[in-house]
């Protein structure tokens, strides 16, 4: 599906912008309150996603780009590689780039501010993240409250 490489791109921003922070910590205590709250946050992430996965094919066929196409040469241009393209196929890849990033800032602030609004801070989100990925217990309590 054209949309699964977005996703993919997507969660890893995501994931790497809202892990880059954490502290490895044995055990952390996470109230029902906040595995709540964070599930909460889990869903609109979820629900932005759905929203920007068109907005970003969008700016990339507004550009001329084939899906696939704009992946080859942001793959190439994330690894540091030359691209293999026309000079003019380069500069609409970063015009798509730009409208991308854009995107994707927006959503990031607005899941920021999400995450305050909830009551939790950016530092105790990223415990509790980091909680969840290294106790399946607490996995499992998430999944549960998620349905």
């Amino acid at each position: 599906m054209i949309y699964k490489g977005f996703k993919l791109v997507f969660s890893l921003l995501l994931c790497t912008a809202f892990s880059a922070a954490m502290l490895a910590q044995d055990a952390t205590e996470v109230s029902k309150e906040e595995l709540k709250k964070f599930v909460d946050i889990q869903l609109l992430i979820q629900e932005m996603n759905q929203e920007i996965q068109p907005m970003m094919l969008e700016a990339i066929q507004e550009n001329g780009f084939d899906p696939q196409r704009y992946i080859e040469l942001n793959q190439a241009d994330e690894m540091g590689h030359e691209m293999d393209a026309s000079e003019e196929e380069i500069e609409r890849y970063q015009m798509a780039k730009e409208s991308i990033l854009e995107l994707q800032q927006e959503a990031n602030q607005q899941i920021a501010d999400s995450v305050e609004e909830s009551g939790l801070d950016m530092d105790r989100y990223q415990e509790i993240n980091l909680a969840i990925q290294r106790d399946p217990q607490l996995q499992a309590e998430m999944m549960e409250i998620m349905q």
